[in-house]
This record gives C-alpha cells, sequence and structure tokens, in this order.
C-alpha cells in the first residue's frame, strides 16, 4: 500500500543558465555498415582490409555488437549487418597508430569510393569525433 501523494511547497525550480562550452572536435574515424552475407567475418576482414586506402585502415569488425574481426571466435553467430571500422594510418609505416588521430572528409569519400567499387553494399557511416581529445562515440569490444 502506496502512501497518497503530498503536493510539495509550490516553490519553482531554478534551473541555472545553459552556458556553452567551447570544444575542439576532431574527425578521427569512421564506422561503415554494410549489408553483406558472403561468408565469414574472416572473409570480409581480409577483403576489407586489402582496399587500396591512403590514408585509413580497417580497425575492427563488430556484428550485433561483438567484435569478430580480427581474432573472433567462430562460434560467433553473425547476421548480415557489419559496422567495420576505418581509423587512421601511419602514411610510412602503413601500420594504425595506436590513438584516435584526426583523419579527413576526404579519406571518407575515398573509402566510400573504394567499397562501391567494389561491390560492397554500404548501408551506412557513423562518423567518429573527439571533443577536446575526449571519445564522443562508443569504443567497440575489446578496444
Amino acid at each position: 500500500t502506496l502512501q497518497p501523494a503530498q503536493p510539495g511547497s509550490g516553490q519553482a525550480i531554478k534551473i541555472p543558465a545553459f552556458k556553452r562550452e567551447v570544444e575542439t572536435k576532431e574527425l578521427v574515424g569512421v564506422d561503415l555498415f554494410l549489408d553483406w552475407s558472403k561468408g565469414s567475418p574472416e572473409e570480409l576482414g581480409h577483403q576489407l582490409s586489402n582496399l587500396p586506402l591512403k590514408s585509413l585502415k580497417l580497425k575492427m569488425i563488430t556484428n550485433r555488437g561483438v567484435k569478430v574481426y580480427p581474432d573472433g571466435l567462430p562460434e560467433t553467430f553473425c547476421t548480415d549487418h557489419w559496422r567495420c571500422r576505418f581509423v587512421h594510418i601511419d602514411s610510412k609505416s602503413g601500420t594504425m597508430v595506436p590513438d584516435y588521430r584526426p583523419i579527413t572528409f576526404e579519406a571518407i569519400l575515398e573509402l566510400l569510393a573504394v567499397a562501391n567499387a567494389s561491390n560492397l553494399e554500404v548501408i551506412k557511416t557513423e562518423n567518429l569525433y573527439t571533443f577536446s581529445g575526449k571519445l564522443g562515440f562508443s569504443l567497440g569490444q575489446g578496444e
């Protein structure tokens, strides 16, 4: 049995004035979502890793929120909806940088063009940003 509600004192709620903080916003990667059902996560991972891109590299693939590439578990049930995270690569060594570094929007356009030319069905992209150095997106499993 609940007690009857008692009305408050009737005082107005005091809400402080909104103050916008100036933050530095940087584009640091992109999640490319694909509709793909032609094989295993390893096959998709190898195909995406071998795309001829100048400044982006595949970091990981998830399916239903579970990391499936690299080093996924073969028994993971996968659907046809894949999130493929691309990040900056070091142009000299060709390897991923350990932290998220700024990329250009042109790099994303290049990724979309190359993916389209490779007959990959892109269904969505999601740009990854930092705000004053803090991640503005969720990390994938194992990141």
